[in-house]
């Protein structure tokens, strides 16, 4: 798909050309790939109980070592303290120590930074600007950490935490050593830099007692001082002033931003000063003036003097507005500001952007979140901003007025996904998806990004599913603003209808939520998370409720791919820490009028999360279905009347485990002679191990299909190919398919 998730930094080696990483809130790290023109992944072979560390913080590399990168990971500050992770081949390997303060890849102020910084002069000398415990030195490569008290030693309380910004805490924002790394020719001094600045947030700020925004070491951090900022700015932006970087020019005078919050997405008021690192503070703009109108986020500066070029983007905007400013530059050190980066005039005649490889209704999407933008230290032209959905990049960007940018995702896979389904052999398509935050495709390549989705804006596609007798007939449903709405098309996606009515269980939404279409697609049943699941006969035209009891958890439903009258819902039952009080809440039903009345099997099972279990039918049988219940796999041959329980499989450790036992189920093409009528994939834990599995034998025997360098953080999903033996979609780093 490309793109699809936030990248709150890109980071480029200072003295290697075409050395850049890019790190994710929740999807791994990259390194650039210049042979290829695409970005690599670096975090692939994380396994699921590393899948908090799928985030990055922060990066940093070393400018007198190339192939060494370090990163900070963990989601968010209440899972614990964070990881801190170092390579010496550039990112293809790491190694890990624990941090004694934790990180938060996915809070409020991602952007900001960066936190982690490698001395240029010494760089076994590492610092770190905390979000909850303050200034933090490593003098051995990271992997022993000391908190720097003679900043402060403030360590934030639980409820500290709670209580500052949000849940979000920002604590120091940055690290900035004061020397002038050139593209060539540079040679540490060997001995520590003495000169260091940081920043401080609000809230740590208030409760560390300190007196100053910024401060500054003359001693390499053994002492700080305060320094003043000018009181136009603290007039102008009150009581969550924050400042997200400090760029450095090649003469060492210091750019600094101000922002009226962490982001992302700040927005008005804000201001860009000019600091000699004295008593000096030049005003260069301010939102309001100089044609921007927003916040400052990502800020980068190039060369010196007078003729320093400096870009900045402006985040404080999101959505689908006919005109959204990008990003300003100055080629003159400040004196002179003009705008570089635009979603288009309000007509749409004036856009700087290439369209091409971007997907869906309201896309391309330019806008959101410009937290980080940085300018190639080897050609100031090339410059790249993130957002909402990756990266843009320009190699214009001081060599004519309108820049052309082009949509810098290849190899970057961040989507969320939350639903697939695929085909029978012959339809126009070959996969549709569902996707946290993007919405709902219908895919015609597996080689470029979707361009069919039904016009329902940006929220969490849950649910989608095509009429097996007639793929053209799809339905798609998900969370779109507070609500949950869907949409039906006849003609595989091209063209979509939105239901023209709802059911009154609408207003409830989740990502529990799913949707079948009866193989004649004479009815499609609406089961909304937590709900009492309804039915519609007319494509949305009018709804009735189903007989199904209002679920313990939620219903993954299916509908039989052979008989138009067999549904099937099974009600996952809750979660695991119900199944002593509710050890029966786990129960499926089935129903063979097409979706309206369902009978409940006698079998029942415990209860366990939706996103761990799941409900899969044969496409080959009529009648033939899987359910997995975190435990083991379960197959019926009868349309779910009674059930037969697979024992190759098992969890292990007690709940929460990340090693359940049998999570997903797909069945797709069976193999040539194979003895059962489809290849059945199971995500789960087979003597012991983790991973993605199929049996060509009834689930009798089982052969591992994925390997440890593609873990993903752990696979979330799977659905197999019913024209291709073995092929298989899983939801790993967005959508990953085997060949």
């Amino acid at each position: 798909m490309g793109g699809g998730g936030y990248v709150p930094g890109v980071i480029y080696h200072p003295t290697v050309a075409n050395l850049r990483y890019a790190r994710t809130d929740m999807a791994g790290v990259y390194r650039w790939d210049g042979g290829a023109s695409k970005w690599t992944a670096l975090t692939d072979g994380f396994s699921r109980p590393e899948g908090r560390h799928q985030g990055a913080e922060s990066m940093a590399v070393d400018p007198t070592d190339a192939d060494k990168v370090y990163m900070t990971t963990s989601q968010y500050v209440t899972s614990g303290n964070g990881r801190f992770s170092y390579s010496s081949d550039r990112g293809n390997t790491w190694t890990h120590v624990d941090l004694p303060f934790p990180v938060g890849s996915n809070n409020q102020g991602r952007g900001i930074g960066e936190r982690l910084m490698v001395d240029p002069n010494l760089p076994s000398t590492l610092f770190y600007a905390s979000r909850t415990a303050g200034l933090w030195k490593s003098a051995d490569y990271g992997l022993n950490w000391n908190q720097v008290t003679s900043f402060s030693p403030y360590v934030m309380n639980a409820t500290d935490i709670t209580d500052s910004n949000g849940g979000s805490p920002v604590g120091v924002e940055f690290v900035v050593f004061d020397v002038t790394v050139p593209t060539t020719g540079f040679t540490p001094s060997g001995s520590a830099t003495q000169t260091i600045y940081v920043g401080v947030a609000p809230d740590y700020k208030g409760l560390a007692g300190l007196g100053f925004y910024l401060y500054k070491s003359t001693d390499g951090g053994a002492s700080w001082t305060g320094i003043a900022i000018p009181a136009a700015v603290t007039t102008a932006i009150t009581g969550n002033l924050h400042i997200p970087h400090l760029a450095r020019a090649d003469d060492g005078m210091l750019y600094v931003p101000f922002s009226s919050s962490s982001g992302p997405g700040s927005s008005a008021p804000s201001m860009l000063y000019k600091f000699d690192g004295g008593t000096t503070w030049t005003k260069l703009i301010a939102s309001g003036e100089g044609g921007y109108y927003g916040g400052i986020g990502g800020l980068s500066v190039h060369g010196s003097g007078a003729t320093t070029k400096i870009v900045f983007g402006v985040p404080g905007t999101w959505g689908s507005a006919g005109y959204v400013q990008i990003a300003m530059r100055s080629a003159d050190g400040g004196q002179t500001w003009s705008e570089i980066g635009r979603s288009g005039d309000l007509d749409g005649t004036t856009n700087y952007h290439d369209a091409s490889g971007t997907t869906g209704e309201f896309h391309p999407s330019y806008w959101g979140w410009i937290d980080d933008l940085d300018i190639d230290p080897f050609n100031p032209d090339h410059v790249s901003y993130v957002f909402g959905g990756g990266v843009w990049s320009t190699s214009e960007a001081f060599s004519t007025d309108t820049p052309h940018w082009t949509f810098d995702v290849t190899g970057i896979e961040e989507m969320v996904n939350l639903d697939m389904a695929v085909p029978p052999p012959g339809a126009s398509y070959l996969l549709a998806s569902a996707h946290g935050d993007t919405g709902l495709y219908v895919h015609t390549s597996l080689t470029t990004g979707a361009t069919r989705s039904p016009p329902l804006g940006d929220g969490n596609g849950t649910g989608i599913d095509m009429a097996w007798n007639n793929p053209a007939f799809i339905a798609a449903v998900g969370t779109f603003g507070s609500t949950s709405d869907g949409a039906w098309s006849s003609d595989s996606g091209v063209t979509w209808t939105i239901f023209p009515t709802l059911p009154p269980t609408a207003s409830a939404s989740g990502d529990g939520s799913g949707v079948a279409v009866t193989a004649d697609g004479a009815n499609v049943i609406w089961a909304i998370a937590g709900q009492v699941p309804y039915y519609t006969t007319d494509n949305g035209t009018t709804w009735n409720a189903t007989d199904l009891p209002a679920p313990n958890g939620s219903y993954h439903i299916a509908a039989d791919r052979k008989n138009p009258l067999k549904v099937y819902a099974y009600d996952n039952g809750g979660n695991w820490w119900d199944r002593w009080a509710f050890p029966t809440n786990g129960r499926i039903y089935y129903s063979t009028d097409g979706g309206h009345t369902y009978t409940a099997s006698a079998q029942t099972w415990l209860p366990n999360g939706f996103s761990v279990t799941d409900l899969a039918v044969n496409p080959y049988t009529e009648g033939d279905i899987w359910l997995a219940d975190a435990d083991n796999l379960w197959h019926s041959v009868d349309s779910g009347l009674t059930w037969t329980r697979l024992d190759a499989m098992a969890t292990v450790g007690a709940e929460y485990t990340s090693f359940h036992g049998a999570i997903k189920v797909a069945l797709g093409k069976p193999a040539n002679g194979s003895s059962y009528s489809a290849a059945v994939y199971l995500i789960g834990t087979i003597n012991g191990t983790d991973g993605v599995y199929r049996s060509d034998d009834e689930g009798i025997t089982w052969t591992r299909i994925d390997d440890d360098d593609h873990r993903y953080g752990g696979v979330s999903g799977i659905v197999a190919d019913t024209s291709v033996y073995g092929r298989v979609f899983l939801a790993g780093r967005g959508m990953d398919y085997n060949y």
